[in-house]
């Protein structure tokens, strides 16, 4: 009984040893992602954020997005996190990160597939609060979609109610596998630091969302 015990519980930590790796991304996962981010001047906040979220394992092997709100950009990644796709994007007009329109909320989101199958955008949801991305234009876009998100200034990308909008030709293309699939979402932070917001050095990141009363964002523009 004992020797079984024994094997049992050598088993048990060899699978909690593997297990434990294989949330460890390989150097040249990271070696990667800094060429690739750099390739396509990505700011230094994405970097960190996708850096840590392939190291840590947090996107659990799902398709993520990280949007840098500070400057209208969007960057996708395959579940093995490969940058797959990088564009501009309409954001809310208000500025900060909590959950009140017409600001876009800063935090990690996760993929609602029931509210996405429900809508033609890609909802991600965290405690209540959710954020909701449209291919432009539609009905939800804001006016003259197209030309702000050719537009070279972040400031004419500010214009929606807090929900998110791309050129639909990037949608179709890059995202709309992800409609009714798992997927993360990392929107960051343009009034607080990173580290603020999401805890990087641990497995869990502390939301933005969690300081305050979650405010659903899925009005559509009048």
């Amino acid at each position: 009984m004992f020797y079984l015990g024994l094997c049992a519980a050598v088993l048990a930590g060899g699978l909690y040893l593997d297990r434990s790796s294989a949330k460890t991304a390989p150097p040249r996962e990271i070696s990667a992602l800094h060429e690739d981010l750099a390739r396509e001047r990505a700011s230094s906040d994405v970097l960190e954020v996708a850096r840590w979220a392939i190291a840590s394992h947090d996107h659990d092997g799902l398709p993520f997005l990280v949007i840098d709100k500070s400057h209208a950009r969007l960057f996708a990644f395959d579940e093995s996190g490969r940058l797959r796709a990088h564009g501009p994007v309409l954001l809310g007009a208000g500025f900060g990160d909590t959950p009140a329109a017409p600001a876009t909320p800063a935090g990690r989101f996760v993929a609602d597939t029931w509210l996405s199958g429900q809508s033609d955008a890609i909802v991600w949801v965290h405690a209540g609060v959710t954020v909701s991305l449209y291919a432009a234009p539609s009905p939800a876009s804001p006016g003259r979609a197209q030309q702000r998100l050719a537009s070279g200034r972040v400031e004419d990308k500010r214009i929606s109610d807090g929900s998110l909008h791309v050129a639909s030709d990037f949608y179709r293309e890059h995202l709309a596998p992800l409609h009714g699939r798992a997927s993360v979402a990392y929107v960051l932070p343009e009034a607080r630091p990173v580290r603020e917001v999401f805890a990087l050095a641990g497995r869990e990141p502390q939301l933005a969302a969690q300081s305050f009363n979650p405010i659903p964002l899925t009005r559509r523009l009048s």
